[in-house]
């Protein structure tokens, strides 16, 4: 769906759900993390298309678009923001801002269409050293055969709850004082349990990639501007990767008593922090 204002429209892309915000000229895409949906930027929204026409885009697996992922899966993912911008009209260059995997689909974009963009935010985003342990472990294929067992003996809902109680817990510092719209938007794209298994194969094409991805490569030559954000309580990306990193100090920033998710966790605390750098254009 796409809404700009008050007003909802059908979306421009077949199967591709996204929502725009705002009319100023500049646009700004949003990318949402794994097992997330554009749903995560709702805080933020407002404050954002006060400057910029805003974009925030399900990638193909999650929340309510219907497009199937493809190998390989972040050149789908970036083809995907493409496809949206050319079906928007949008020919200028634009900013992105990326929440972990999005993150990741903000630089390689920036990097496979240079003409597209002029500067990224890359917030609490994975593989700058290596891929997280968390992240292997969650993703392996005993994991799946354990999910694939404990959902058959588990009442329907229960599998979603618990999927609500993990992913708040590690995408905020502060799980109890997040909305309860924010907690709604993590789990209603998986009230179909069977959906909730294939997160686990999406989940394995991503880490095969971002093992070869070489981000903290891409990072140090990207031709545009690049600001990374780090929550000083992460657990999945610690912001410790940033010592030693080869990028200008002055872009990047850690939040203080964050999580994974500062969108969420931490939206004011965010716009602080991003605002002056998305202004610099």
């Amino acid at each position: 769906m796409r809404a700009m204002g008050a007003v909802a429209v059908e979306s421009l892309v077949d199967g591709v759900n996204y929502a725009v915000t705002g009319d100023r000229e500049h646009t700004l895409v949003l990318l949402h993390g794994f097992a997330d949906n554009a749903t995560t930027w709702n805080r933020v929204v407002p404050r954002l298309a006060v400057d910029h026409r805003v974009i925030a885009i399900d990638l193909p697996g999650f929340g309510a678009t219907t497009r199937p992922w493809t190998r390989p899966l972040l050149a789908c993912y970036v083809q995907t923001v493409r496809d949206v911008l050319d079906a928007e009209g949008v020919t200028g260059p634009v900013s992105l801002m990326g929440n972990s995997m999005g993150a990741v689909v903000s630089l390689l974009f920036a990097a496979r269409f240079p003409q597209l963009a002029d500067r990224i935010v890359l917030i609490d985003m994975p593989s700058l050293r290596t891929v997280p342990r968390l992240w292997r472990l969650a993703m392996s294929r005993p994991a799946e055969v354990a999910l694939r067992t404990g959902l058959r003996s588990l009442p329907q809902g229960t599998a979603q709850y618990g999927l609500g109680w993990f992913y708040t817990h590690i995408a905020a510092a502060r799980p109890g004082a997040l909305d309860p719209s924010v907690r709604k938007g993590f789990v209603s794209p998986y009230a179909i349990r069977e959906r909730i298994p294939s997160l686990l194969p999406l989940g394995r094409a991503l880490l095969d990639e971002l093992r070869t991805a070489e981000l903290a490569t891409l990072v140090a030559s990207a031709t545009v501007p690049v600001q990374l954000v780090f929550g000083s309580r992460d657990m999945l990306t610690p912001a410790r990767v940033l010592r030693g990193l080869s990028h200008p100090k002055d872009d990047a920033v850690v939040l203080r008593g964050c999580g994974h998710c500062p969108q969420v966790d931490q939206p004011t605390e965010l716009l602080t922090a991003v605002l002056p750098f998305l202004s610099r254009r």
